[in-house]
């Protein structure tokens, strides 16, 4: 597939050999890896995409996968369902489109409806490298996000031979955690409205929120209350929307439904609950089921599928479903991507440890559980002594981090404590596993589901660029 550019982000940032990938990693061992290493376990994320994708369809809505967590074509496609006849995606990046497309083009052969979002408000220079990927997958697969008139003017700008056909836009509201987006009552979303009526080349498809707000939750009680409001406020965004565009909002069975999207992973992991059956969950399937009447209720979320500690603190579900205390939810067997790092020094005088891994590995986003930067697990073996934000709060944390310095610190009692030596691998989750990717140019995959979960089982390149 060519984009009709003279440059994409494969050609400026191009990945590294699979082949040769393969051949250095395929059947190794975890332990005689070089550390730091990012290592997913594939059966948890394919657990975890199940699950979101099983829960949408039994609550009538649709799922939006976001990629730029892990920027690989393996896990977008577990993402959205081996047998799913919708593809859609949201990327952050400019490259991470780009380099979907081929695999969307696939898709689109197969008979798949197929929707990819750049997901910032759009900028000039972005225009060239969308409408070429446009060009390709065809009119009304890739779409743009608008808040002010200036981007309705953008496109209107753009001839049909550079990007055929309407473009869809998804408009961004605001309902309160001010990334991007604008209030409902804000006299810019009725500015973008009137522009987006008059545009020849736009059409509204959508409108879509984040709320990041929904980080700061703390049981499932409060992510479904936290998702009933962004929910509620992106509807009531929409209805002051369409009314300045004249649009029919009476629930048409004959027209197309704008979407409402919205979602973070913590609201979105939080309607998992509504499956339960409980009637305390009965007023959110309500709201959901009363947006559904006039509007198609999309979900949207990146992290999900590898989870991290942000995403534990949440709470956003139970540890353990209550008809069945085996089956995990939301505890460490459902984070599926750690990093393996290695012990540089070790300092009994002042209690710590030293790996070869600091914020560039890590990140510097907190976790607002526990005063450190990833936890210990305790690997290699099975069970062990693991800090714990809501029990034991006893074991390793990574405590301090410098560039490439990572200074752990044991919490808690000492009476079971692990003595770590120098040149020992650590296997640890991290805080934000968004952020903590982004230094790997590739995931090593193992499968716990196999009967040797340490076997190295594939080597997933991750895209680069922007």
């Amino acid at each position: 597939m060519t984009t009709g550019l003279p440059y994409t982000a494969a050609t400026l940032y191009p990945s590294p050999s699979e082949a040769s990938l393969k051949l250095q990693f395929l059947g190794k061992q975890i332990k005689d890896v070089q550390a730091p290493a990012a290592i997913i376990d594939a059966a948890v994320v394919r657990r975890n995409c199940k699950l979101m994708l099983d829960t949408a369809e039994k609550l009538g809505c649709s799922f939006r996968a976001h990629v730029k967590t892990h920027k690989t074509k393996e896990l977008s496609e577990l993402q959205v369902g081996k047998d799913s006849k919708s593809v859609r995606l949201v990327g952050s990046t400019l490259s991470e489109v780009e380099h979907l497309a081929p695999w969307l083009y696939e898709c689109k052969s197969q008979g798949k409806e197929v929707s990819v979002l750049y997901g910032l408000p759009l900028s000039p220079s972005a225009v060239p490298r969308l409408a070429a990927i446009a060009r390709v997958l065809g009119e009304g697969t890739v779409g743009i996000f608008a808040d002010h008139p200036t981007h309705i003017k953008i496109l209107d700008e753009v001839d049909e031979k550079t990007w055929p056909g309407k473009i869809p836009v998804f408009f961004n509201v605001d309902v309160g955690y001010h990334r991007e987006g604008v209030a409902h009552d804000s006299k810019q979303l009725a500015d973008v409205a009137y522009a987006l009526k008059a545009s020849r080349r736009a059409t509204l498809t959508g409108v879509y929120t984040h709320f990041g707000s929904s980080y700061g939750v703390s049981s499932p009680e409060e992510a479904l209350k936290a998702m009933t409001e962004e929910l509620q406020g992106l509807e009531q965004g929409a209805i002051e929307f369409l009314k300045c565009t004249g649009a029919n909002i009476s629930g048409d069975a004959n027209a197309p439904k704008v979407v409402l999207s919205l979602g973070a992973s913590p609201t979105a992991t939080a309607i998992q609950n509504l499956l339960e059956g409980g009637e305390e969950f009965k007023q959110y399937r309500a709201v959901i089921e009363k947006c559904q009447k006039s509007f198609e209720v999309e979900f949207h979320a990146g992290v999900y599928p590898v989870m991290d500690m942000q995403q534990l603190a949440t709470r956003a579900r139970p540890q353990h479903a209550a008809a069945n205390p085996e089956q995990s939810l939301l505890s460490f067997k459902d984070l599926g991507m750690r990093i393996l790092t290695e012990v540089a020094s070790v300092y009994p005088e002042r209690g710590e440890v030293l790996v070869a891994s600091g914020g560039i590995v890590f990140g510097r986003e907190p976790c607002k559980s526990y005063p450190g930067w990833g936890v210990v697990t305790p690997w290699p073996a099975k069970e062990g002594q693991v800090y714990d934000p809501e029990t034991s709060k006893t074991g390793w944390i990574i405590a301090r981090i410098s560039q490439e310095h990572g200074n752990l610190t044991w919490e808690g009692p000492r009476d079971n404590y692990r003595e770590l030596q120098v040149g020992e691998k650590l296997l640890v989750w991290p805080n934000h596993a968004c952020i903590a990717s982004t230094s790997f140019g590739w995931f090593l995959v193992v499968d716990s589901d196999k009967s040797d979960p340490e076997r190295i089982e594939d080597v997933w390149t991750r895209w680069r660029g922007w």
